[in-house]
């Protein structure tokens, strides 16, 4: 490992608060510690989005490590999203959205049925509760705007990727007609995951028309400014993506032994995993 004085504080960093947060790394730690640095930084907001590290010689001398222990801890930070290694440019923290940081649970998502479970649970909390605050908050132009959506998606009853576009902004706009930051961005999450299931049960029509149908009952309540109705066809739509990710599951002979492990001892396969999850 290279030993170079961790005096120095380049790239016009030196004396600054943020040079001197850098701080020297121990020896004896493993290159994740470069890593874990670097997200604290990012943690209390003296890194930010958008902004340049150090080039990868600077970042080993203030820390006092090996430009390999630095080069793999930022390999790793770009596996997860957090920065962005532009070649003959220099590394930066990306945007720090929340869809684009799990977009990599996309491989996890596919093989997992368990998780799918856990996306729908996810999803009854969120959305329901979406959709009760969207009642007494949605604007006239917000509910003009839903109702185009619902007009598209008859449109498009027949054209699957479009079909799941409309959806999934239909549920975003619900979302935003929410007015809360917080439960925003719980819900991006929610929708890059969410491309998942609908992979699986989408190509069936009558699951499309069935969303359809559920998509006017969740527009016709936020129009009514009723929350209850509203929560109320929001759940039943959930309940119907459940019955459709069920059939899917059993048509395709997705379900393993391993998926029966995972799921504890609530349910020997899927199926009763989800058929018996839900108390209302």
């Amino acid at each position: 490992m290279e030993s170079i004085p961790a005096r120095a504080a380049p790239d016009g960093l030196a004396g600054t608060a943020l040079g001197s947060r850098f701080t020297v790394i121990p020896r004896s730690t493993l290159p994740e510690e470069v890593a874990n640095r670097l997200l604290t930084l990012i943690k209390e907001r003296e890194l930010r989005p958008g902004a340049k590290l150090p080039a990868e010689r600077n970042l080993a001398r203030m820390m006092e490590v090996g430009r390999p222990a630095v080069r793999e801890a930022l390999r790793a930070l770009a596996l997860m999203r957090v920065v962005d290694i532009r070649q003959g440019d220099g590394t930066y923290i990306t945007s720090l959205e929340p869809s684009q940081l799990i977009a990599h649970l996309d491989f996890v998502f596919p093989k997992d049925s368990v998780a799918l479970v856990q996306l729908l649970e996810a999803r009854r909390v969120i959305e329901a509760g979406n959709a009760r605050l969207a009642a007494s908050r949605v604007t006239d132009s917000q509910i003009a705007a839903l109702g185009d959506l619902v007009i598209a998606l008859e449109n498009s009853i027949d054209d699957l990727d479009r079909f799941s576009q409309l959806d999934i902004a239909l549920h975003e706009a619900v979302c935003a007609a929410a007015n809360n930051f917080l439960l925003s961005q719980f819900m991006k999450i929610v929708s890059a995951l969410g491309k998942v299931s609908r992979e699986r049960t989408g190509g069936l029509r009558e699951v499309r028309e069935a969303a359809l149908r559920d998509q006017r009952r969740i527009v016709d309540a936020l129009r009514a400014h009723n929350p209850d109705a509203a929560q109320r066809a929001m759940l039943d739509h959930l309940d119907h993506v459940e019955q459709g990710l069920m059939s899917a599951v059993a048509e395709a002979g997705a379900v393993t032994g391993n998926d029966a492990k995972a799921a504890g001892t609530a349910s020997d396969t899927v199926e009763p995993a989800l058929a018996g999850r839900w108390v209302r």
